[in-house]
C-alpha cells in the first residue's frame, strides 16, 4: 500500500513539475528585432523627444502672444456705485446716490516702427529654430539606438567566439586523451590543458554577463517588458561607400539640423535687435469707446437715467526718457546677437571637424577589416595545422593553445572593427542625413 502511495506521489510530483516548467517556459518570450524596428521604438518611447515636442508648441504659443500686439485690443467694464456720502455743497449739487457705466473700449496699433512686426518675425524664426532642435534630438536618439543595438550585436559575438575558445579547448582535451592511450602525454601535458580550460570559463562567463547587460540597455530604450528576450535580425554594417570629403561636407552644412537651428537663431536675434531698436520712435494707435452711463438717487437705474456718450481718435506715444532702459534692451539684444553669430561659426567648425575624422576612420577601418579577414583565415588554418601536428605528437599543447589564442583574438579584432564600421557610419548619417544604409 505504502509503495502504490508512493507511486502516486511521484507521478503528481512529475506532472506539477512539467505544468511549472511550461508555465515559465510561456514567459520567456522572444521579441526578433531589426534596427528600423529598434528606432521606431526608441523614439516613440523617448522622453527626450516629447519634450522637443513640447517646446516647439511652447514656442508656437510665444508667436501668438506677440502677433496679438498688432491686433485689435478690445475691453469692456461695467461699473456701479453707491455715493453713500458727500457733502452738500454747489459742487455736488448734480450728484446722485447711484452712478452707473457700461463701457467699451477698442485700441488698434497702427504704426511702431517695426517693434511689433520684428518681434513676431523673431517669434517665427525661433519656432523655425525648435523644429532643427527636434531633429537634432530625433538624430541623436537614432545613433544611441543603433550604438545600443550594434553593442547588443558585438556583445553576442564576442560570447560565440567566448564559447568557440573554450569548445575549442575542450577539442584540444579530447584529442591529448587520445594520445594518452597511446602513452604520448605526460602529466605536464594534462595539467596544462585542464589549465586552459579552466581559464577561459571566466571569460565566457563574462561574455554571457555582458551579453545581457547589452540587452537590457536595449530594452529600456526601447521600452519593452524585462521578461522578453530580443533577437536581433540584423548584423554589423560592413558595406563600403565611396565617400568624397567636398560633396559629404557640402551635405553637412545643407542638412545637419543643429547647424541650421544655430543660423536661425542668428536671424531671431536679429529681428530682436530691430525690435529693441524700434523702441526709440513713437508709437501711433487708434482707438475708440463707447459708454452708456448715468446717476441716479436710487440703485433701479433705468434707461431713462442712462445715456450714451463715444469717442475716437488717434494717439501717439512719444518715448522721452526711459531712465537708460531701453539702451540696456538693445545692447543685451545686440550682444545676444554676437553670441548667436559665435555659436554658428563654432558649431560649423565642430561638425565639419567631426565629419573629417568620422570619414579619415572609416577609411582607416575598412583598410584594417581587409586585414582582419586575411589573419582570421590564416589563424584559422594555422589553428587546423596545429591540431593535427598536436594529434601526431609533434608540437607541444602550449604550441596548439597559443595557434588557438591566435584565431581567438584574431575573430575578436575583427568583430571589434565591424562595431566600429557601424558606428561610424551610423555618425556620419547623424552629422549629414545621408541614407545610404536606409535604416531610418
Amino acid at each position: 500500500m505504502k509503495k502504490n502511495i508512493l507511486i502516486y506521489f511521484l507521478v503528481f510530483f512529475l506532472s506539477l513539475s512539467s505544468t511549472v516548467y511550461k508555465s515559465f517556459g510561456q514567459n520567456n518570450r522572444i521579441l526578433k528585432l531589426s534596427l528600423a524596428n529598434a528606432v521606431e521604438m526608441a523614439l516613440n518611447s523617448s522622453e527626450d523627444f516629447q519634450i522637443k515636442n513640447n517646446t516647439i508648441d511652447k514656442t508656437r504659443f510665444i508667436y501668438k502672444a506677440e502677433l496679438s500686439n498688432a491686433l485689435p485690443q478690445i475691453e469692456s467694464e461695467f461699473s456701479l456705485y453707491n455715493n453713500f456720502q458727500y457733502p452738500d455743497i454747489a459742487a455736488t449739487t448734480a450728484t446722485r446716490d447711484f452712478d452707473a457705466d457700461a463701457k467699451i473700449e477698442v485700441e488698434q496699433a497702427l504704426f511702431t516702427f517695426g517693434r511689433i512686426s520684428n518681434a513676431v518675425r523673431a517669434s517665427l524664426k525661433t519656432i523655425k529654430a525648435s523644429e532643427y532642435d527636434r531633429e537634432t534630438a530625433r538624430q541623436e536618439i537614432i545613433y544611441n539606438t543603433k550604438l545600443a543595438y550594434y553593442s547588443l550585436c558585438l556583445t553576442k559575438k564576442v560570447m560565440e567566439i567566448a564559447r568557440e575558445s573554450y569548445q575549442h579547448a575542450e577539442k584540444n582535451k579530447e584529442i591529448l586523451e587520445m594520445r594518452s592511450l597511446n602513452g604520448r602525454a605526460s602529466k605536464h601535458d594534462n595539467l596544462k590543458i585542464a589549465s586552459d580550460i579552466a581559464s577561459r570559463k571566466p571569460t565566457l562567463n563574462n561574455a554571457i554577463t555582458d551579453y545581457y547587460s547589452a540587452m537590457e540597455t536595449l530594452k529600456v530604450m526601447i521600452d519593452v517588458d524585462a521578461d522578453i528576450e530580443l533577437e536581433l535580425t540584423e548584423e554589423f554594417n560592413s558595406l563600403s561607400y565611396p565617400f568624397d570629403r567636398n560633396a559629404m561636407a557640402w551635405t553637412l552644412y545643407n542638412n545637419q539640423p543643429a547647424i541650421k537651428a544655430l543660423a536661425t537663431e542668428v536671424e531671431a536675434k536679429g529681428q530682436l535687435v530691430k525690435a529693441k531698436k524700434a523702441e526709440y520712435y513713437p508709437e501711433i494707435s487708434a482707438f475708440a469707446s463707447w459708454s452708456h452711463k448715468g446717476s441716479n438717487n436710487t440703485c433701479n437705474l433705468g434707461n431713462d437715467s442712462l445715456r450714451d456718450y463715444g469717442i475716437a481718435g488717434v494717439k501717439v506715444e512719444i518715448p522721452i526718457w526711459t531712465g537708460g532702459e531701453t539702451a540696456a534692451e538693445l545692447g543685451k539684444a545686440r550682444i545676444d546677437k554676437r553670441n548667436a553669430e559665435l555659436e554658428y561659426r563654432k558649431g560649423k567648425e565642430y561638425y565639419l571637424l567631426e565629419l573629417n575624422k568620422a570619414l579619415k576612420e572609416y577609411n582607416g577601418y575598412m583598410k584594417t577589416l581587409e586585414a582582419n579577414n586575411d589573419a582570421v583565415k590564416l589563424s584559422a588554418e594555422t589553428f587546423s595545422l596545429g591540431q593535427e601536428l598536436f594529434r601526431a605528437g609533434q608540437i607541444s599543447i602550449t604550441d596548439l593553445n597559443d595557434y588557438e589564442l591566435s584565431l581567438t583574438n584574431e575573430k575578436l579584432n575583427r568583430e571589434f572593427t565591424l562595431f566600429n564600421i557601424s558606428m561610424i557610419l551610423a555618425k556620419i548619417e547623424r552629422l549629414t542625413l545621408w541614407g545610404g544604409t536606409d535604416n531610418e
